[in-house]
Parts: structure tokens; C-alpha cells; sequence
């Protein structure tokens, strides 16, 4: 009786796959490098330091984000989230209807 020996790429499912050509390994490996070369050059600061810890709270309606590296030095983001009218309304539901007597509009301003 023969073994039951898989071909090479090919997986144990019923599924055929196929290996991918070094050409195109290459080409994919060149793109996710262009694309973190992208994410460092936003925060230079922190590229090749050594993470120490990350903390985050909520104090205020403010998200801080902070991450502490070994060297001593602090990379933090703050997030906030407004909460601003965008419009009011005056309305009666004696009749169960949805019966608007005025309307309020306020521009949105940042």
C-alpha cells in the first residue's frame, strides 16, 4: 500500500492552491514595505525605539493614548469626541402624530 503523500502546494483540504512565483513574492514584499515606510515617516519620533508599556484613560470626554518607551520618552495621542446641535424641534404628540409647531435650525460650525 502507497502512502498517502501530499504534493507540494497543495493543502489538506479539497481546495487546489498554488504556489505564488518569486517575481511576484518579490513585488508584494517591495509594496508593504513602500506602505510601513508610509506609517513611519508620519511619527519619525518613535520609529526603532523599544517599547516600555502602553496606558490609555478617558478623563473628560478626552481618550489619551500614551505609549512609554525604555529610553525614557513619551509618545501620547488625545482624542476627543464633540457633541454640537445640529438642529432642534418643537413638537406636540397629543394626537400620537409626529406634529412639528416649530423648528429650530442651527449651522454647524467647528
Amino acid at each position: 500500500m502507497p502512502k498517502n503523500v501530499r504534493p507540494k502546494g497543495e493543502s489538506a483540504s479539497d481546495t487546489a492552491s498554488t504556489s505564488i512565483p518569486a517575481k511576484v513574492r518579490t513585488k508584494i514584499r517591495k509594496s508593504i514595505k513602500k506602505k510601513y515606510d508610509g506609517f513611519r515617516k508620519v511619527y519619525p519620533e518613535v520609529h526603532g525605539k523599544v517599547v516600555d508599556f502602553i496606558t490609555h484613560s478617558v478623563e473628560d470626554g478626552t481618550l489619551y493614548f500614551s505609549v512609554r518607551f525604555e529610553d525614557k520618552t513619551n509618545f501620547s495621542l488625545r482624542y476627543a469626541c464633540d457633541m454640537f446641535v445640529v438642529g432642534a424641534d418643537f413638537c406636540d404628540f397629543k394626537t400620537g402624530d409626529f406634529e412639528m409647531i416649530r423648528e429650530y435650525m442651527r449651522p454647524i460650525a467647528r
